[in-house]
C-alpha cells in the first residue's frame, strides 16, 4: 500500500488466536460487567445513595460495557475476514540507503571504527 507521498504502508493485525481468545476474556468481561452493574445497582437504590455517586456509577459501567462490546466486534471481525482488520497501520518511510547506514540508532554520525566493532 502506498502513503500520498509515496511512502510504504503496513498493516498490523493481531492474529487469529488471539483474537479467538480475546473473545472468551471479553465475554466473561460483558458477563460480570452486567451481574456486577445489577447487584451494585440494587444496592445503591436500597441504600438510598447520593444522586452524584449513582450518576457516575452508571457512567462508568456504560463506558464499560461499550469497551467491551467494541472490542468484542473488532476481534469478531478479525475472526471472520480473511485479512484480518488491521489494528493499526504503520508509514515506512522510504530512503536512501546510504542515509540510513550512515548515522547510528542513536543519531550520531558512524564513523569508520564503528563498522569494526
Amino acid at each position: 500500500m502506498q502513503s500520498v507521498n509515496g511512502n510504504s504502508i503496513i498493516s498490523i493485525r493481531p492474529g487469529k488466536a488471539v483474537s479467538a481468545s480475546s473473545l472468551i476474556g471479553l465475554i466473561f468481561m460483558i458477563l460480570f460487567g452486567a451481574g456486577f452493574t445489577v447487584v451494585v445497582a440494587n444496592v445503591l437504590f436500597s441504600e438510598d445513595a447520593p444522586l452524584g455517586v449513582i450518576i457516575l456509577f452508571f457512567i462508568f459501567m456504560i463506558g464499560w460495557m461499550g469497551m467491551a462490546i467494541f472490542m468484542l466486534v473488532y476481534h469478531f471481525l478479525n475472526l471472520n475476514r480473511a485479512q484480518g482488520v488491521p489494528l493499526f497501520e504503520v508509514e515506512i518511510a522510504k530512503g536512501l540507503a546510504d542515509e540510513a547506514t550512515a548515522q547510528d540508532p542513536a543519531g550520531r554520525p558512524r564513523s569508520r571504527n564503528d563498522v569494526n566493532k
